[in-house]
């Protein structure tokens, strides 16, 4: 019984990697991505920029997996009627957003082989990288809450893609996710924080020694978004005949 059960997330991460086979590009590009961004940030700004661009993509990862691959693969498979098949199977829902998250591997494997030798050569101790990992879990799991609490009550297919577009754009580059909290006038700072990547962000920076703000502050903000998704994303599942 317990073997079955493992089996079956790996059913559907594994129709998920074939996909990617065919999408190789996009891994591509994002390897492109993963090589120049540290780049950037280390001629524009030293070893500091870097650090802080290093521990604030281990939540920017997480966050974009799980607000648009993981969303926009269950909202297309759901008005493409394919989630009906998944329902009408032994799956239970969290067998499915499991298989979902682990068919997402080929995409952020490159960023976080990257960013994790990065923070170990800028000195973030194996604790302070077990921890991001961590936060970054904690973003992938928010992120598709509050993409799915979204996209699960969209009909039209279309609108997909240009609800979680967006919806990453204005959470990773608008709050204090690649530029320091510090940056902002001190009065600014708690507001910025009821951004979830911000408050994210602000505990990533924190493990690795750039946290200006006491983290018990932006782990209150983070246990507050994820129970308010969570109970927003159940009211929007219905798996099976559930109503």
């Amino acid at each position: 019984m317990r073997r079955s059960r493992l089996w079956r997330p790996l059913g559907v991460a594994y129709a998920e990697l074939i996909l990617w086979r065919r999408q190789w590009m996009w891994i591509a590009q994002d390897a492109v991505w993963t090589l120049s961004l540290p780049l950037i940030f280390y001629f524009w700004g030293g070893l500091k920029a870097l650090k802080s661009l290093v521990v604030a993509s281990f939540v920017a990862t997480g966050w974009t997996v799980g607000v648009n691959l993981v969303g926009q693969t269950v909202g297309w498979q759901r008005v493409s009627r394919i989630q009906e098949a998944l329902v009408a199977s032994p799956l239970s829902p969290s067998d499915y957003f499991v298989g979902t998250v682990l068919g997402q591997i080929p995409y952020f494997l490159t960023e976080y082989t990257a960013f994790t030798l990065l923070a170990l050569w800028l000195e973030v101790s194996p604790a302070g990288v077990a921890a991001l990992y961590a936060l970054s879990f904690a973003s992938l799991v928010l992120g598709s809450f509050l993409s799915l609490a979204v996209v699960l009550r969209i009909k039209n297919p279309m609108n997909i893609s240009a609800v979680t577009n967006p919806l990453v754009t204005v959470t990773i580059i608008l709050p204090p996710v690649w530029y320091p909290l510090s940056a902002l006038p001190e009065v600014a700072r708690l507001p910025a924080l009821l951004a979830p990547t911000a408050a994210l962000a602000e505990l990533a920076r924190w493990v690795a020694g750039l946290g200006c703000m006491d983290p018990a502050v932006p782990l209150l903000v983070t246990f507050v978004w994820i129970a308010g998704t969570g109970v927003a994303l159940k009211s929007a599942l219905h798996w099976g005949l559930e109503k």
